[in-house]
């Protein structure tokens, strides 16, 4: 299990894929709000991933097409992971620069850029590639 979290701590994650991190893949999305962010993604179709936030530490923005959901800390306004609901459950592909896994470190992200996809094949990928995701809003410890 990878364990991360965006700046401010305020969103966790716990990823467990299936396979060494070094045989995932590592992409640098070129669209404009994974650019700006400097976003390095992944994501284990075999794997899982569980998001646990401060209550009302996220936010969901939705840009393009919207039909992904951008998870964002409000507070130190880390982008965490990408979100989609898939006919069996939330999917995600994560951020692992914005949540700091030091398992990717020194690796270089392979430029993605899908532009000329249609809804339905960009839908397609994500339900083929993404990661079966859990998002609980949980109180720290006191």
């Amino acid at each position: 299990m990878l364990a991360g979290a965006c700046h401010c701590g305020s969103i966790r994650v716990a990823f467990t894929p299936s396979v060494e991190p070094d045989d995932l893949p590592l992409r640098a999305c070129q669209c404009g709000f994974c650019r700006r962010h400097g976003a390095l993604t992944t994501s284990d179709p075999r794997g899982r991933l569980a998001i646990d936030a401060a209550p009302g530490s996220t936010h969901r923005y939705r840009f393009g097409r919207r039909a992904t959901q951008m998870l964002v800390c409000r507070d130190c306004g880390v982008y965490v992971a990408a979100l989609i609901e898939g006919p069996n459950g939330l999917l995600a592909t994560l951020n692992v620069a914005g949540t700091d896994l030091a398992d990717f470190a020194g690796r270089t992200g392979e430029p993605a850029t899908y532009d000329d996809e249609t809804d339905e094949s960009r839908l397609a990928r994500r339900l083929a590639r993404w990661t079966p995701t859990t998002v609980v809003e949980v109180s720290p410890n006191a």
